[in-house]
């Protein structure tokens, strides 16, 4: 099921740390030199965040962002989501919820 995010309510304000491109697996093994794409064949990139919420200890969380290049912003800098959803999922008796978004901008 895919959960719309108010980015608002989610965090006071959430900091990039860096992005990875996502990985391809293929037989549960890294395929070395591939990228994930999205539905519409856009890489996809693993955005490395700190959640940061008044009078809570901060989180660290990863939002998968489509991007036809690599997405650059500084460490630390306070950024804002476009299309943020959350993703539950069950895998083999595993469950969890993903975070997705459209795209990634400085706030």
């Amino acid at each position: 099921m895919r959960i719309p995010v108010d980015q608002k309510a989610f965090a006071d304000e959430i900091r990039f740390q860096f992005a990875d491109p996502v990985a391809v697996y293929e037989n549960n093994h890294r395929v070395k030199g591939k990228q994930a794409v999205d539905a519409d064949g856009v890489p996809l990139w693993s955005v490395q965040i700190l959640i940061l919420r008044a009078g809570r200890r901060s989180d660290l969380g990863t939002v998968k962002v489509p991007s036809t290049v690599a997405i650059d912003i500084p460490q630390d800098t306070p950024i804002v989501f476009d299309g943020f959803t959350a993703v539950t999922w069950e895998n083999n008796g595993r469950s969890g919820v993903s975070l997705s978004a459209r795209g990634i901008a400085e706030a």
